[in-house]
């Protein structure tokens, strides 16, 4: 195992454009190589010029200090279920709905919420300050992330920043009301590159104290590049997936028949519509081991891929104290596959980084989705649950797949043994064992099941055509949905009704009837993504969600990506080519000098390829601006003529002609289709 790569970037030569290598003049600008800037159009990336870590106290260990051992501790015999941390701070609901004992009542005899939601909706709807030790609290139940705060000598160091300013400064200043500390912040450590990790960074330090260079910001070296690949080239399909997987456009009415938790934290409304969300860019990166020494404590991190690929866990030496991050997701079973769409996660990986955990001892563990706990024990006992959960999912997919079983039937054969599905920290919540092991078949076999009638379907919508027409028409197809659902079938609805809105989705009797049966599916589920989607499924095909779509973008305004480095901003133009609507063979090359980088616009075979380079045959030599190479082709809000574009050799209206075959994205409806 590597243990001895350390990147540290001292922010004097990092920019927000910095990249992991150099470009060279013939290197293809594409969306796929490099490493992606900040997506600015809904973070502020600040960075600082005068960091020096031996200045703010950091010392470099060897990593002959490491704490980790080469054996795993006995398992506990005693049932350890249902203990926790001790609770020294609780205070109302903030940014979430306040727990109505009578409401939920109602709703579980009513049939509209899960059992297993239901149980967690009280935790995760009251803030709470866990005490781990006399120096680790962490605040939970505020917002959907939790934060960890350690007390140094004489400073705090906090793991993650929460999702935004505001629920970052109520967990802070929950932390102080519960243990008196005025501890200023000096160090910040970022557990991995999902936005709830770090949105909230200003509301724990302020900007000056950062571009002063008196904060140390910790995360891994491929942090950021994987931040930026998650939100920028997919940017609108994430933010309307990620709307229908967390219940966005549902109001969280306290009635509990709408929007609820997430079964590891509540997606506070905050969340969603706070502007206040801010990045400190790291100036030190860790690729898989480093140890250091911060204000009188040994903090060891290390490289724990899996739920997210650039996880990175902290043991503190001082105080038994593993910081988890999500590697540990909660009192839920790991969610493999997230439905908004990710990369692909690997299970194996993912167990083998909670063991590496596990061979640390540690006495209490942080967790930043679900509640904390204490107890070495405990700690071996939940680590182990988990990654045997993971293993035993992966190994036995893996098993089936060699005996025939396609995707599908490995999703509905595969589930837990006796010995882990009761495990209180593998409730079948975030995570299920149907997508998991779905993910798994995809991510190692794709998604040809092997039958070759896959190659000869009929198009999209003339399957429908087929499906209405052999089952007698859509009125018998009506007619049987609603004996589906009037027999509590309501996946057997849903599937049927789809082929008649596929065919015409402006029948709102179909449409009605596909909303009841799939409301009804959802209020069964205890997987709060499934259950999310399927009333927000409901209510687009209810009509309730026009014009709401439009006015919903939780990544803002594309003008935004003006504050982006040229380089990212380019990056995302051949994605927007419009092919169908270039001519026959037609061919568009350009010299770009935007503000001093020079790129070359090539588009031939109806694909635009951008290289930092100039060519002497190209159609025209132009300069531009940042800004209105942003306005241009990304916002679609000027003409080249209203631009600042100047040619300094050739025929200008080639490049409004490439603007013109550059398309622009609004949302999408996923079942009005």
């Amino acid at each position: 195992m590597n243990k001895c790569i350390l990147a540290i970037s001292i922010l004097s030569a990092f920019s927000v454009g910095a990249h992991a290598h150099e470009h060279h003049a013939s290197e293809r600008i594409t969306h796929g190589n490099h490493s992606h800037a900040v997506d600015m159009s809904q973070y502020n990336v600040v960075n600082s010029n005068n960091y020096d870590p031996a200045q703010n106290g950091v010392e470099f260990l060897e990593l002959t200090n490491s704490a980790e051992q080469d054996y795993y501790l006995a398992p506990s015999d005693k049932n350890l279920s249902g203990k926790f941390p001790e609770i020294i701070w609780t205070g109302d609901a903030i940014f979430t709905p306040e727990f109505s004992k009578e409401n939920m009542e109602k709703a579980l005899a009513e049939g509209k919420i899960h059992p297993e939601l239901a149980r967690m909706e009280k935790v995760m709807t009251t803030p709470v300050i866990f005490k781990l030790t006399d120096r680790v609290y962490n605040a939970f139940g505020f917002e959907g992330a939790s934060i960890t705060f350690i007390e140094g000598d004489t400073g705090l160091i906090i793991s993650d920043a929460g999702s935004t300013q505001e629920t970052a400064e109520a967990m802070l200043a929950a932390y102080r009301e519960a243990t008196g500390s005025t501890l200023p912040v000096h160090t910040i450590y970022y557990t991995h590159h999902h936005p709830d990790q770090w949105g909230g960074t200003e509301g724990l330090t302020t900007r000056d104290a950062f571009e002063k260079g008196e904060i140390n910001v910790i995360a891994h070296a491929d942090f950021l590049r994987k931040m930026n690949e998650e939100s920028g080239v997919y940017l609108n399909q994430q933010s309307i997936r990620t709307a229908y997987a967390f219940g966005a456009f549902i109001p969280n009415n306290n009635v509990y028949d709408s929007g609820v938790n997430q079964g590891v934290g509540y997606p506070a409304d905050i969340v969603m519509q706070s502007k206040n969300k801010s990045f400190f860019a790291p100036n030190i990166f860790i690729n898989d081991q480093a140890i250091l020494k911060v204000d009188g404590l040994t903090l060891e991190f290390f490289h724990t891929p899996g739920e997210a690929p650039d996880g990175l866990a902290l043991y503190v030496h001082e105080t038994g104290t593993m910081v988890g991050g999500d590697t540990i997701q909660g009192e839920t079973l790991p969610n493999l596959y997230t439905i908004r769409g990710a990369e692909y996660r690997d299970g194996l990986e993912w167990a083998d980084s909670i063991d590496r955990m596990r061979r640390y001892h540690a006495t209490n563990i942080a967790l930043h989705h679900g509640r904390s706990n204490v107890g070495a024990d405990r700690v071996e006992d939940i680590m182990k649950s988990y990654s045997d959960s993971l293993r035993y999912m992966q190994d036995q997919t893996v098993r089936l797949i060699n005996k025939g079983y396609t995707m599908h039937e490995l999703s509905d054969t595969i589930r837990l043994p006796e010995e882990l599905k009761h495990h209180d920290y593998l409730r079948p919540l975030r995570g299920s064992e149907y997508q998991n092991v779905a993910n798994i078949y995809a991510g190692n076999v794709g998604w040809y099941n092997g039958d070759a009638s896959e190659f000869a379907r009929p198009k999209h919508q003339d399957m429908a055509q087929m499906y209405v027409d052999m089952m007698g028409g859509d009125k018998a197809i009506k007619q049987a949905a609603e004996q589906f659902i009037e027999d509590h079938k309501y996946g057997e609805a849903m599937q049927v009704l789809t082929h008649v809105i596929r065919v015409d989705n402006q029948d709102m009797e179909a449409r009605n009837l596909k909303a009841n049966a799939m409301e009804k599916w959802a209020w069964q589920q205890s997987t709060p993504g499934w259950r999310h989607w399927g009333l927000s499924g409901a209510a687009e095909l209810r009509g309730q969600l026009d014009g709401v779509l439009d006015t919903m973008n939780f990544f803002g305004d594309a003008s935004k990506f003006v504050s982006s480095p040229t380089d990212d901003v380019v990056s995302l133009i051949p994605t927007r080519l419009i092919a169908e609507a270039l001519n026959e063979n037609e061919t568009i090359k350009l010299n770009l000098d935007i503000e001093g980088q020079k790129y070359l616009f090539n588009v031939s075979n109806r694909v635009l390829a951008i290289d930092e380079m100039t060519a002497n045959d190209a159609d025209a030599t132009i300069t531009l601006s940042k800004a209105d190479l942003v306005h241009l082709f990304l916002v679609k809000d000027i003409s080249v003529k209203e631009s600042s574009a100047k040619a300094t050799q050739g025929d200008i209206n080639q490049l409004q002609r490439l603007v013109d075959v550059i398309d622009t994205f609004s949302p999408f409806y996923l079942h009005v289709r």
